[in-house]
């Protein structure tokens, strides 16, 4: 770190003499105060947890609460009237910078930059600049204002990419600079702009995701709303803007890294690759998948997402019927898993996750619901999120919720490469609420969108078999997807960690649309003659 420290507003923080400088003058705060201090900066603007702090403050202690409050409380009165702006408290939660770092100059850089040059953030880093008002309408600005900040805390919650705080985004305002200076200067691979304009009783947000390396547009939407409502009218837009957004830059971020060489110089590169190949997760591309994701926890043992991702494989090619031996897949893909839990409690990411294949294998139940519900909440605009709480909510016997999820996820992202498993999951709740006509048509839709998926083919030919309709091509396609499947193997694999109404009820289907009930006979070896003389 530089001798000439971290600088924010008025403020310089210099670690190594514990001190804040500010005018000339300088404070004294202690070495506690100053660790806390550093890691809030360090999250950028994202909140950090009580226990997170605690641990940097006093590491290998265990302590009270209430010192970690009297530490925050102190660095409150050393920044003086700044303190609760610098120093922010999400009740709950925990607590967040909210300073605006300077840019780096040319003999020291920020942190910011520091832990993005040694790989300590991974993934994209993304600023929302201030919304251009278009209204011609006094006092509307306050409006434009309101949604940006409220989409940026929104934005900060999804922790697979960073969000530049507010104060540094801000300091653009009404300055048209080229977006590569942008990215320069912010430090920043996306940049989020947009316009407000108000025509009557009606507001129109148009904006657009921008690539700063190359000024490419990767995603724009527009949104029309009444204002009869502004606290709604921010909440529906927000929302709106969360949903198409996301998958906009997880898009491009998987096209700007598939152009890399193989060679990913980072463990979130090899991870985004690893994610591009799991569209179609078809066998071969499942083994490509883990394979990379090996790699990155090879760079980053503690890396949630690769931790994630390889349990998502390690279930996969159980519920594909990929492996020889399913339990020793499933018990890898829950000890990745309780790993990725250790170091990621609130990513919506990792929980959604986590709480399905919990789910799914029937470990630690009420923990899984309690996860995908977490999920949802601090991420509910999701198809995630909204696909693993509606397949939990399955395995619980509880459909109604789940096809409200399942739904969900289907208007937040249609084309999702994955959206066959929840259709699917749509499938299995009509069947589970007696609406066998509806089950059927969900089951060809599931097929449709993703047919290499041996879920959909699997809920769409027991919706077939309930509903007494002819299922020998819906059982062909089943069998030519996997030509070993019987239910003597799935049904005594299943039943290891089955619950509930829904399985039963998908062998019922199964075995009544003609899936073969035990393993094709082998054929005899043709034997041989031996003469002896």
């Amino acid at each position: 770190m530089s001798d000439e420290g971290i600088v924010f507003g008025q403020w310089r923080l210099l670690p190594r003499t514990r001190t804040l400088e500010v005018g000339g003058d300088r404070i004294v705060i202690g070495s506690r105060a100053v660790e806390i201090l550093l890691a809030l900066i360090e999250a950028g603007g994202s909140i950090v947890d009580r226990d997170a702090l605690i641990a940097r403050a006093w590491p290998g202690r265990t302590v009270e609460e209430t010192n970690l409050t009297v530490q925050i409380s102190g660095l409150r009165k050393a920044f003086g009237a700044e303190g609760a702006e610098i120093i922010v408290t999400e009740t709950g939660r925990g607590y967040r910078f909210g300073g605006s770092l300077k840019p780096a100059t040319a003999k020291a850089r920020s942190l910011v930059a520091e832990t993005q040059a040694d790989g300590r953030r991974h993934g994209p880093s993304l600023a929302v600049l201030p919304f251009a008002d278009l209204g011609t309408e006094a006092g509307n600005a306050p409006m434009a204002d309101g949604i940006v900040e409220n989409l940026i805390t929104c934005l900060s919650r999804i922790c697979w990419f960073y969000v530049l705080p507010r104060n540094s985004a801000f300091s653009f305002r009404g300055r048209h600079v080229p977006h590569v200076t942008l990215g320069r200067e912010l430090g920043v691979g996306y940049v989020v702009t947009g316009t407000v304009q108000h025509v009557g009783a009606r507001m129109r947000v148009h904006v657009n995701l921008i690539e700063t390396a190359g000024g490419v547009q990767e995603w724009s939407d527009r949104f029309d709303h009444a204002t009869d409502d502004v606290f709604a009218l921010q909440d529906e837009i927000v929302a709106g803007i969360v949903t198409g957004l996301e998958p906009g830059l997880q898009r491009a971020e998987i096209e700007r890294l598939q152009r890399r060489p193989t060679e990913s110089p980072s463990a979130y590169a090899v991870y985004r690759r690893a994610i591009a190949c799991m569209a179609p997760f078809t066998r071969d591309n499942c083994a490509k998948a883990l394979a990379l994701l090996e790699q990155a926890r090879a760079m980053d043992p503690g890396y949630a997402l690769a931790l994630v991702g390889a349990a998502r494989c390690h279930l996969w090619r159980v519920s594909q019927r990929f492996v020889e031996d399913p339990l020793a897949e499933a018990a890898e893909a829950i000890r990745l898993l309780e790993a990725a839990l250790a170091v990621a409690r609130d990513d919506p990411h990792v929980l959604a996750q986590v709480g399905f294949i919990f789910g799914y294998l029937g470990h630690r139940r009420d923990v899984a619901m309690a996860m995908v519900n977490r999920a949802v909440d601090l991420y509910p605009n999701a198809s995630c999120t909204r696909a693993t709480a509606g397949w939990v909510h399955i395995y619980q016997d509880d459909p109604q919720t789940a096809m409200a999820h399942f739904e969900e996820a289907l208007r937040v992202d249609p084309v999702d490469p994955e959206a066959g498993g929840w259709i699917a999951g749509l499938s299995a709740a009509q069947l589970m609420l007696g609406h066998h006509d509806a089950a059927v048509r969900w089951g060809e839709r599931a097929i449709a969108a993703s047919p290499e998926i041996l879920t959909a083919h699997l809920a769409h030919a027991a919706a077939l078999g309930i509903a007494g309709r002819p299922a020998e091509a819906a059982v062909a396609d089943l069998l030519g997807l996997d030509p070993r499947f019987n239910l003597a193997d799935y049904g005594s694999l299943r039943s290891r960690w089955s619950h509930g109404r829904w399985f039963p009820q998908l062998i019922d289907g199964l075995r009544r649309a003609g899936v073969p009930a035990q393993p094709a006979a082998e054929k005899p070896t043709a034997l041989k003659l031996v003469h002896r003389g």
